[in-house]
């Protein structure tokens, strides 16, 4: 028996990066079971201390690494651990934080001689043939010489770069691997408490030069049955009838574009109706408004139909084709008609011909469209993309920074293990400067423009016919003048810049030095900034926070207006009791029924399509939390192995929405 080991390790000193299945390393063991039946004996591995324990008995003959920006680093340093055990053992490292260009390949694999081979495209077809190789007697020599399909390797004696001149292999239906969940292979990972991923097609038709997909290799699609999905799918709905935290992501990269996708909605559909389950499903949704639409009538996700930009331009430079803007913003009020969600849409700073200016014009264009929920990513340089090479680089002028991915750290066997991310901070037509107010701005849109708790106040500021953008910038242009969420703005900034270092090395002497890695333990360096000072500002300063949406907002009424002040009164009221550390901690609950009067039926306004001076009405009413929502609050500890990092996630992705308190009306008192 042939033991083989295949890595898809994160790190969990703070909480787990990728809190799911490794779906990418079941799925080739699923096809090497399937192709080479009966001679391997298969580990999988996600957390390292389960990994170590194993190899201090158990030594792989072969392994494989499955290498992402936020766990590269990790899965190296394992590598080379087990190379160090067991000289023979052949590795192969595949995944997409691997680049394409010859010279990065020979220096990749010249600064890692523990790595035998690496994969360029998908995995599967090109493990399998290299296993075969050296199951029937080639040497690792061999191997290394004549690459297999897909693959390429350093020559051990030349050190030249060998490549297979043969097409890169692909699979042609998702269906070679058969049911994945239903047949065991995943339970260990499930057990651990990793939410469930599934892959019902796989490939891209779009060409966006800063995306992995973009590639030649994945435009053709190729799909999972209805019949095989329906299998894992009924046993993921049974073992999860009782589990409402747990998700279900779906690593499709656009779905809702095919008509294969439909079949797959009906079975998820289907399997709420049987088990409950899902109740929360993650979605990279397509850009088909009419196919998106059509999907939401048979499951309920929240559809984002990603702009990144609106600038021509630069969606030029990024091969990148929008939706006509009218039909992004009719597609999106529709949505929200039809689902009551909020909608929402990705931004990316820094993209090539880009400049401070025109995106400032996008997010105006975007704020004042009705769009909820504004995502704004900084640019990456993501290995593997047209948009990393040299070429790109020289091109656009890039200056090139590094970070922590965050919270992605360890200290393994003494050594501290940081993995980081390529992010691009400037270019030629946008400087530095530029990308640290941008920033900024991101901070102020993130916080306010974005956060769930004032969806109440931005619908009646659009009925109103008020300018949300306006808004925003009035916020940004005061926000020294409240001195408490100033001063989160200010550390905001700081660390924005602090966090990025020249080189890898740079970043990693300084987190060598031990007070910044107590620094970075302690959650006070190297997270995700925007995500962690909207936790701060919400949960810790909620009330100023408030403060300052309908200070601002205020200013773009008449000072006089009566009615307009009593209903944004009435608003604040309502949105106070949003202020969720009034109710929970880490430890314990703050179980306080409260009591308010209202001149306005606010939850039947929220509820309509007609403006609030139409619900003017005394009412009083009794706020408190439910005892599923006191359970809920429990549970989210569980989701992402760090209660900070999950309050952080709900806050950034307005899941928050679930845990506010329940509003009921004083009937009896309300009639007298």
């Amino acid at each position: 028996m042939l033991k083989i080991a295949l890595l898809d390790l994160n790190h969990n000193t703070l909480g787990i990066h990728t809190n799911t299945v490794p779906l990418g390393v079941c799925l080739i063991a699923k096809y090497l079971h399937k192709t080479i039946p009966d001679r391997l004996e298969i580990k999988l591995f996600k957390l390292v201390e389960k990994a170590l324990k194993t190899f201090d008995y158990w030594k792989p003959d072969i392994l494989g690494i499955s290498q992402y920006s936020w766990n590269s680093e990790l899965n190296l340093f394992i590598s080379r651990y087990i190379k160090q055990q067991n000289p023979d053992c052949f590795i192969v490292s595949g995944g997409p934080n691997l680049d394409l260009p010859e010279k990065s390949r020979i220096k990749y694999l010249k600064q890692h001689t523990y790595i035998d081979a690496c994969v360029s495209y998908d995995g599967e077809i090109p493990f399998t043939t290299i296993v075969k190789r050296l199951i029937n007697g080639e040497s690792n020599i061999d191997v290394r010489k004549n690459p297999s399909p897909g693959t390429y390797s350093l020559d051990p004696e030349t050190l030249n770069l060998k490549v297979s001149n043969a097409k890169n292999p692909r699979l042609t239906t998702l269906d070679e691997f058969g049911s994945i969940y239903a047949e065991g292979l995943c339970n260990e990972f499930l057990d651990d408490g990793f939410h469930p991923f599934v892959q019902t097609h796989r490939g891209c038709p779009f060409s966006c030069t800063f995306c992995h997909t973009g590639d030649h290799y994945y435009s053709k699609m190729i799909f999972q049955s209805p019949d095989c999905f329906e299998q894992d799918m009924d046993f993921l709905g049974f073992r999860n009838k009782n589990k409402p935290n747990v998700v279900l992501y779906i690593a499709n990269t656009n779905m809702s574009l095919f008509k294969e996708d439909f079949e797959i909605a009906k079975i998820i559909r289907k399997t709420q109706n049987k088990y409950g389950w899902p109740k929360l499903i993650n979605i990279n949704s397509g850009k088909n408004p009419d196919n998106l639409l059509e999907m939401q009538k048979i499951i309920n996700f929240q559809p984002a139909i990603a702009l990144q930009t609106l600038t021509p331009e630069v969606l030029k430079n990024v091969k990148r084709i929008n939706i006509p803007f009218p039909d992004f913003v009719n597609f999106q009020n529709k949505v929200s008609k039809v689902t009551g969600n909020p909608t929402a849409t990705e931004l990316i700073l820094c993209l090539p011909g880009e400049t401070k200016k025109s995106f400032m014009q996008t997010l105006e264009k975007v704020m004042n469209s009705g769009i909820e929920n504004i995502a704004i990513f900084t640019l990456m340089k993501l290995k593997g993309t047209p948009l990393s090479t040299d070429d790109s680089v020289k091109k656009n002028g890039y200056i090139t920074k590094y970070r922590i991915v965050p919270r992605q750290f360890s200290i393994v066997h003494g050594n501290k293990i940081f993995d980081t991310e390529a992010v691009i901070v400037a270019s030629n037509t946008m400087s530095f400067e530029d990308y640290l107010e941008l920033r900024g701005l991101s901070f102020i849109i993130t916080v306010f423009y974005s956060s769930a708790e004032i969806l109440p106040f931005k619908k009646f500021m659009r009925e109103q016919k008020k300018d949300l953008a306006k808004w925003i910038f009035s916020i940004q242009s005061q926000i020294k003048n409240y001195e408490t969420i100033y001063n989160i703005y200010q550390l905001f900034l700081i660390e924005t810049e602090k966090e990025l270092f020249d080189s890898k090395k740079e970043l990693n002497d300084f987190y060598n030095i031990e007070k910044n890695y107590k620094n970075l333990c302690l959650g006070k360096i190297g997270d995700n900034l925007l995500r962690k000072y909207k936790c701060i500002v919400l949960s810790d300063h909620y009330n100023q926070f408030l403060e300052m949406v309908f200070i601002e907002g205020s200013k773009l009424f008449d000072n006089n207006a009566y009615l307009i002040n009593k209903m944004l009164d009435n608003l604040k009221t309502f949105l106070s009791t949003r202020d969720m550390k009034k109710y929970i901690s880490k430890d314990q609950f703050f179980d306080e029924t409260r009591h308010f009067h209202l001149s306005y039926d606010i939850q039947a306004w929220l509820n309509s399509s007609e403006s609030l001076d139409n619900f003017q009405k005394e009412m009083d009413y009794t706020v408190y939390l439910t005892d599923e929502t006191k359970k809920h609050f429990i549970d989210i500890k569980k989701m992402n192995h760090n209660f900070e990092l999950s309050l952080q996630i709900i806050y950034r992705d307005g899941t928050i929405m679930d845990f506010w308190p329940i509003w009921e009306k004083n009937e009896e008192q309300n009639e007298k």
